[in-house]
């Protein structure tokens, strides 16, 4: 087990696994990681199963304590870390010792980082899924003092790392037409389509506001409609014309108009995007994101083959005598004659 005690956490703080499905009748929404390409990250590190829990941080992480020896692995976004103050590198696994104090800071590259450990942290399951939502009053909400499980014993592994996915980059995103995309005429949805979008400060897992450098988005039909399910991803344009796209701990439904929405391949790099960031979108059929849905699982099955070790730091090797750091020997007297 673990043993990993939380000393400080933020607010933002939550654990997630893949989520929960089959409630959205009862009006539960999945909730779920929002990166779920990084939550695979961290369980290929580890060798966890996919529906293993994960730590998800926003923007900034906190600071814990190792009561017993500990496996863990870090992924996402990319957060200022350390262990007893020696820097740490992210997108990697590590070994704690009994009594190690990990810090996790800032975010620098993107927004959302995950800790993990083996066989994912042990928070209670509700509805099939231990993922907290906290609009619903769903899971476990890390706070300071909670002692923190794995799901199974530790293993220790060589520390091994993945590369940077390249989504982190992503200022371009494709969309399909939304629900209720003919309320608005076709000027106003090629305008939409042009439109250069800013990610505001308006932002949680609930979705974040976006504001279009076009100016509001107006539908000749009106702004409001009977409540209607609604989907990750969509875009909602709310009454002063501001859209904003629906995330994972969304309402299950609405009653603004949805003009597109974001296809689930493109999700990752979205939840990622830095506040005040720019970013664009582009319109594509639906067999096409069918074919890029298959080809983002694709990505996600051959992450264990991207895993490499790591190499170490001679400093952090107590035996380092007992290995041997020379290949070859010399006789001494080569170049005498020289």
């Amino acid at each position: 087990m673990s043993g990993l005690e939380i000393l400080s956490i933020p607010p933002s703080a939550s654990f997630q696994d893949q989520g929960r499905t089959g409630y959205l009748r009862y009006g539960v929404t999945s909730s779920g990681a929002m990166d779920l390409y990084a939550l695979r990250e961290g369980q290929v590190l580890l060798g966890n199963a996919p529906v293993d829990a994960a730590l998800e941080m926003a923007q900034h992480g906190g600071r814990f304590r190792a009561h017993a020896p500990s496996v863990l692995a870090t992924s996402g976004a990319e957060m200022a870390m350390s262990v007893n103050g020696a820097p740490m590198a992210w997108r990697r696994s590590f070994t704690l010792e009994t009594g190690d104090m990990l810090d996790i800071g800032a975010a620098a590259d993107g927004v959302y980082g995950y800790l993990h450990v083996p066989g994912g942290f042990q928070t209670p399951v509700v509805l099939g899924s231990r993922s907290t939502h906290l609009r619903a009053g769903f899971g476990q909400v890390p706070m300071a003092g909670q002692m923190l499980q794995a799901g199974a014993p530790m293993r220790k592994p060589p520390p091994r790392g993945l590369p940077r996915p390249d989504y982190f980059d992503q200022r371009r995103f494709r969309v399909l037409w939304g629900p209720q995309s003919t309320y608005f005429s076709a000027a106003e949805r090629q305008r939409f389509i042009g439109a250069t979008f800013e990610v505001t400060k308006m932002r949680d897992r609930m979705g974040i506001q976006v504001r279009p450098d076009s100016g509001p988005v107006a539908a000749a039909a009106g702004l409001t409609i009977a409540s209607d399910a609604i989907n990750s991803g969509d875009f909602q344009v709310t009454g002063d014309g501001t859209p904003a796209i629906l995330l994972a701990d969304r309402g299950s439904s609405g009653g603004y108009p949805r003009i597109a929405t974001l296809i689930t391949a493109d999700f990752s790099g979205l939840a990622q995007i830095p506040t005040g960031d720019r970013f664009q979108v582009h319109l594509i059929s639906r067999e096409e994101a069918v074919d890029l849905l298959a080809a983002f699982r694709a990505r996600l099955n051959a992450l264990p083959r991207q895993i490499r070790p790591l190499l170490r730091d001679p400093r952090d090797i107590a035996d380092l005598l007992a290995y041997n750091l020379i290949d070859g020997a010399l006789r001494g007297d080569e170049y005498d004659g020289d």
